[in-house]
């Protein structure tokens, strides 16, 4: 006999999906779904993350079958067998599953029908700053104050913005713990909660109230509110809305922390869990370390400051550090570069969606990093620091745009006045001999100013490894070009195990290339942003380009638009790129139609640069509808390099390609190991099969997906 379940999730009202998983029935017994199975399951997974998800109920039916079944069957096949009888029902049951829950739980409860909107606190909101002097944090003011008990059946309330959970039943001689929520800090007097936990093992797990972040009077911008077992304490030791272990009872106050809470250490970094969060960092130029803790969504209204934190060490090279690690949550809805400027940091693990910059300030542009910057400082003692390279690690950038172009004229809404055009008269020039100067028959060609880079990860610099991005565009509507673009940076210090997917470049830009517009490296500055001669960087491997539409002027790469660095020992390795449509040159109209000079585009690099060295290319599958390199003066390539049709890209024989051990040849110790693979059918393929991706970013292609809400 065989075992698999049918389970609707929902969270909050029209917010629901179902999903089949199989059970496991090794023990003879029958088998019901747990917590870990469930939230553990991609369709999970991708439910709670497109909603923000914190409380999901799971309602689930187990069925048994003697019909072989496996993971990879449809849902329809699954509801044919329960609609043709061939699966009989064997249980029935629910379970509530909190975001932090612990896995294993079984979490079976009995709730009303409905859900309150107020059960799951909603992610956007405003906030304001407010007077401090009715609040104390961790204060209690000594007043007699009855308490209140929280009973089990009743349902959750938001007061002074507490948010109360709902607490499970405790039978009545059952061993209980307390604890204690002083409320005295309110102005308006309040009972203090009281919430009870049956005693397991020693201990009770009971799940604490949180703040309402909505709440316009309570909450204060970029802080938060948390729990403290000290009446003076200063830090939070329980945070709200999570579950913690209890031995013995206790009472907790009320405490304001920056940030989210965390002291902003290696071992205890700050926190960040809602928006305005962020603009605090910005405000404060942050420097420490920094971990995300939720998924973040910028309200409609709300307009985000980019974070600008440079490592101005002098003497001491440890005296300043930032690292901001995303814990793999989202962050949707920005409407600015999430950072403007950086130096030696680290950035990593970092899920941008559905966000869309729109700007008429000609700079720099990346969704994570505008620019980053290596800086080298020369100290008293004369001895010169660097700060080293900015690192960006596992990050994502999916369903989003950066528009740069001119604000649109304002409408008069009076009505047009139409008055008589005056024509100026013709001047007459003479020289000094009385002679007409006839004007030129052909004017001169203003000067075309080009400079600025664009990227969805950064414009300008940063070591990238293990980052995704799909479904983003790039526009430039200013009469100044864009001089580099590049799916994940216009012009990095250096990218691996890297993938772009359904990448667009167009408008007034003169290089663009699949993976990076230019792959010429980064350079050092000193303190006054001179550019140093220090040269590093420059190699691209590992990566892939897919779906690529590139409308330039002068350049269009499948890989990097242009090569060559004043780096030695750079390598464009273990890469590929498919299904690319290029318009690459300077066309007479907007529609591109009558071309007056062509560009140059390549499959892997369009166009050498000015650098000393050319880029090597290796162990690498170009497009055969174009040339490997399409203007080649120092970049070669080697005999490993494939030019193939489309559909040779879905044959598995490419990982012999791809994945090949790649030695640079200045640096023998230097080796590359592609780490390309098949995913399941249909996570990054189509209606021809499935194709190759650097194992790496598995787990973002999923993170990046959304449901498809049109009818």
């Amino acid at each position: 006999m065989k075992y698999f379940c049918r389970v609707r999730l929902e969270s909050g009202k029209d917010s629901e999906t179902t999903l089949f998983l199989i059970l496991d029935s090794a023990d003879g017994e029958v088998p019901q779904p747990d917590k870990r199975l469930i939230s553990e399951s991609r369709e999970y997974r991708l439910f709670t993350a497109d909603r923000h998800a914190k409380l999901v109920v799971a309602e689930y039916s187990v069925y048994s079958t003697e019909q072989d079944i496996t993971a990879n069957l449809e849902n329809e096949r699954f509801e044919r067998m329960i609609e043709s009888g061939e699966a009989e029902i064997v249980s029935t049951g629910e379970m509530q599953i909190a975001r932090n829950d612990k896995p294993g739980k079984s979490g079976k409860v009995i709730r009303r029908r409905g859900i309150p909107k107020w059960l799951i606190p909603a992610i956007l909101g405003g906030a304001v700053a407010f007077s401090m002097f009715t609040f104390a944090a961790g204060r209690h003011f000594g007043r007699n104050t009855a308490v209140t008990e929280m009973q089990p059946e009743s349902v959750n309330v938001a007061e002074d913005g507490l948010i109360i959970p709902k607490q499970d039943a405790v039978p009545e001689n059952a061993e209980q713990i307390t604890v204690t929520i002083d409320r005295s800090y309110s102005a308006v007097p309040l009972e203090d909660l009281q919430l009870k936990g049956a005693v397991s093992r020693g201990k009770a797990n009971i799940l604490l109230p949180e703040f309402d972040k909505e709440d316009f009077f309570t909450h204060v911008p970029g802080y938060s509110w948390g729990f403290t077992s000290d009446p003076n304490g200063k830090k939070i030791e329980y945070y709200g809305g999570q579950a913690y272990d209890f031995t013995e009872d206790t009472k907790l106050y009320r405490v304001l922390v920056k940030y989210g809470g965390g002291s902003g250490t290696k071992d205890d970094p700050y926190r960040i869990d809602y928006f305005d969060q962020m603009e605090l960092m910005s405000e404060e130029k942050a420097r420490g370390y920094f971990k995300q803790t939720a998924d973040i969504s910028f309200p409609v209204w709300a307009s985000h400051t980019p974070i600008r934190t440079v490592n101005e060490l002098k003497a001491d090279p440890e005296s300043e550090y930032f690292e901001y690690d995303g814990g793999g949550f989202l962050i949707e809805n920005l409407d600015a570069p999430l950072f403007e400027t950086v130096s030696g940091a680290v950035i990593r693990n970092v899920n941008i969606r559905n966000s869309a910059i729109t700007s008429e300030e000609y700079k720099d542009y990346g969704f994570l990093v505008c620019t980053a910057f290596n800086y080298h400082y020369l100290a008293e003692d004369g001895q010169i620091y660097e700060t080293g390279e900015t690192v960006i690690q596992h990050c994502s950038v999916s369903h989003s745009s950066v528009t740069v172009k001119l604000p649109e004229p304002e409408t008069e809404d009076e009505q047009a006045v139409t008055t008589m055009e005056v024509v100026p008269p013709d001047v007459i020039e003479y020289d000094e001999d009385g002679n007409i100067i006839e004007p030129d028959d052909e004017p001169v060609e203003p000067t075309k100013h080009a400079e600025h880079c664009i990227g969805a990860i950064t414009g300008i610099g940063g070591k990238i490894d293990g980052c995704y991005v799909t479904d983003f565009g790039i526009f430039n509507d200013l009469p100044d070009y864009y001089l580099y673009c590049g799916g994940i940076s216009g012009k990095p210090a250096a990218v691996t195990d890297s993938a772009v997917y359904y990448y667009s470049a167009q408008g007034n830009i003169f290089n663009a290339g699949g993976i990076v517009g230019s792959a010429s490296g980064a350079r050092a500055y000193d303190a006054k942003g001179r550019e140093l001669p220090n040269c590093y960087g420059g190699s691209i491997q590992g990566c892939l380009a897919r779906s690529i539409i590139l409308k330039t002027e002068t350049a269009a790469g499948g890989i990097a638009a242009e090569g060559t660095t004043d780096a030695e020992g750079a390598l464009i390795s273990n890469c590929y790129c498919n299904e690319l449509d290029f318009s690459c040159g300077e066309f007479k109209d907007a529609e591109r139609v009558e071309c007056i000079k062509a560009g140059t585009v390549g499959g892997i690099i369009a166009t050498d640069g000015s650098g000393k060295h050319g880029h090597l290319i290796t162990n690498s599958v170009s497009h055969a509808d174009f040339m490997v390199i399409g203007q080649k003066i120092r970049s070669s390539f080697d005999d490993t390099v494939r030019q193939a049709p489309g559909y040779a890209y879905y044959q598995e024989n490419i990982l012999t390609v791809l994945n090949r051990n790649t030695v640079n040849p200045l640096n023998p110790k230097e080796i590359y190991t592609g780490t390309f693979m098949f995913g399941e059918d249909g996570v990054f393929g189509d209606e021809q099969g499935d194709l190759a991706y650097p194992e790496k970013i598995a787990d973002l292609i999923s993170k990046t997906i959304v449901e498809d809400t049109n009818e």
